[in-house]
């Protein structure tokens, strides 16, 4: 089996010792890499990951582009798009709660989030509390991140009147939310943070990626998520886990237990100083299935997804 994405070629064949498991070898500007063992899962992870490069990000095919600002209250310029505010949402203005901030991960949308608004909606959350962004870029470098949410987040805030929001970031939003705190000192912005299947100390498809020459597109983030950061002097992964839960805001994180991006790293998504929860799912599911939506929903709002106030008035 040969499967080929841009300049490096996976050659591939089935490990009969380990069901489920390649061995494989990169080739790349000369350079094999021999005997290592791959899950079939991560080379179909790479495959949705230019399947949905090819939608332009979008993972149910949306007529908006990504800079689409159209259901934002403010203009953004042509420098991201998104949803989010009362208007767009249908709903009254009004609003004791703080805002939520979801932010979508690699090759995706603010479209990933069209859940979490059925979910919060029903359970008593407004439409100014709800927003999500769609990066300029569906892959977008940390500090092209950090810039978008610092303009995304400042307006949500000025709209809202809230002094602070609770982000939820899912996968490359993660660190890109943490890259964006740490770089701009926004701590007092924030309340809770919610990372979901974030690769907080890297991964080593990224390692491979990088050092293979694969970092443009899809992979332009891989050097800033190699697992081996702590080796590298100075690398700003190292520098971003020097303190993994800085400020007075409650941390949390979701990871799966199947979740192929994290082969051989399964724990990289932990934060140390955080409340850390595991899923039976994978990596899409961390962010998708009830039971993720259930946990979100519980570390954002303080309160039982299901406690009945939510949906009656209370005696």
């Amino acid at each position: 089996m040969l499967a080929r994405y841009s300049h490096i070629s996976f050659r591939t064949k089935p490990d009969f010792k380990y069901p489920g498991v390649v061995r494989y070898g990169i080739v790349s500007v000369g350079t094999p890499t021999q005997g290592l063992s791959v899950p079939w899962g991560i080379l179909r992870s790479v495959r949705k990951l230019r399947n949905a490069q090819s939608r332009d990000g979008c993972a149910v095919g949306c007529d908006h582009d990504r800079t689409d600002d159209s259901r934002l209250p403010w203009s953004s310029e042509g420098d991201y798009g998104g949803w989010g505010g009362h208007s767009y949402h249908g709903t009254d203005g009004d609003s004791d709660r703080r805002p939520v901030v979801f932010v979508h991960g690699n090759q995706r949308d603010a479209c990933d989030w069209n859940p979490h608004v059925s979910f919060f909606s029903q359970r008593g959350y407004t439409g100014d509390d709800l927003w999500a962004i769609t990066f300029r870029e569906g892959t977008s470098t940390h500090e092209s991140m950090a810039r978008q949410l610092d303009d995304f987040i400042g307006h949500v805030r000025a709209h809202t009147g809230a002094d602070a929001v609770d982000v939820v970031g899912h996968s490359l939003g993660v660190t890109g939310l943490r890259y964006w705190l740490a770089s701009r000192g926004r701590f007092e912005w924030v309340g809770t943070f919610v990372g979901l299947a974030g690769a907080n100390h890297g991964t080593v498809l990224s390692t491979w990626c990088a050092e293979t020459g694969l970092s443009g597109g899809a992979y332009v983030g891989s050097e800033f998520l190699r697992a081996d950061y702590d080796e590298i002097p100075g690398h700003p992964l190292a520098s971003l886990n020097a303190d993994e839960t800085p400020g007075g805001i409650d941390y949390y994180t979701l990871r799966g237990t199947d979740d192929t991006l994290f082969w051989r790293c399964p724990d990289s998504p932990v934060l140390e100083g955080a409340t850390n929860v595991r899923l039976d799912t994978d990596h899409d599911g961390v962010r998708g299935d009830q039971r993720a939506l259930e946990y979100v929903f519980k570390w954002v709002s303080g309160t039982h997804p299901y406690n009945v106030q939510h949906q009656v008035a209370a005696p």
